[in-house]
């Protein structure tokens, strides 16, 4: 009795119905892997952030008016020292950059100071007087570079910059400056 029934009832229904109900009912029967979940534990995010440091720009005239030792001054700089940058930070570059269009030779030394007041590092870029090109320095801290402990306990930047040459000496450049920038690179294990 079911039988006819149900054969009956199949020849009213059009094949896409039939289709979808096969479908299904193989479906039911299929073989699937086992889902992973903790595939995300895997994944590795490390981030790479870019920031400015500092600027500096100064003048022919300021650097003539003191005979050498023409700028000093520290910087309170506590972006290193923030527990989430501190604790994940993987490799961090940090990238000097000296323009010197003045008539006079310079060197600028950049120092990297604790809480304490000591020097953990120190970069010293020269320049020639009216140079034509940019002195530019990478400074890699953390993988085959200096230590990071250096950056993670840097606290303050010092940065000194001395002319080298006389204090009489006037560039012909119309506009003669000393302009130095730093930026930092760093990478961030997130995961």
């Amino acid at each position: 009795m079911f039988l006819p029934l149900l054969h009956k009832y199949l020849k009213m229904k059009s094949p896409h119905y039939l289709f979808a109900v096969l479908f299904l009912c193989l479906s039911f029967v299929s073989c699937i892997d086992e889902q992973d979940f903790n595939q995300t534990d895997d994944i590795i995010i490390e981030p790479t952030v870019e920031a400015s440091i500092f600027y500096f720009e100064t003048t022919e005239d300021l650097i003539n008016s003191n005979p050498s030792s023409f700028y000093t001054n520290d910087f309170n700089f506590d972006a290193f020292k923030e527990d989430y940058i501190s604790d994940r930070v993987i490799e961090c570059t940090i990238t000097y950059q000296l323009e010197n269009t003045t008539s006079k030779p310079v060197s600028v030394v950049i120092e990297l100071i604790d809480d304490g007041g000591n020097v953990l590092d120190t970069t010293v870029l020269n320049i020639g007087a009216e140079s034509a090109t940019t002195t530019d320095l990478d400074v890699l801290y953390g993988g085959t570079g200096k230590p990071l402990d250096i950056i993670r306990n840097t606290s303050a930047l010092r940065l000194s910059a001395q002319n080298l040459g006389d204090n009489t000496s006037v560039s012909s450049n119309a506009d003669p400056k000393l302009i130095f920038r730093s930026s930092a690179k760093l990478k961030i294990g997130v995961r």
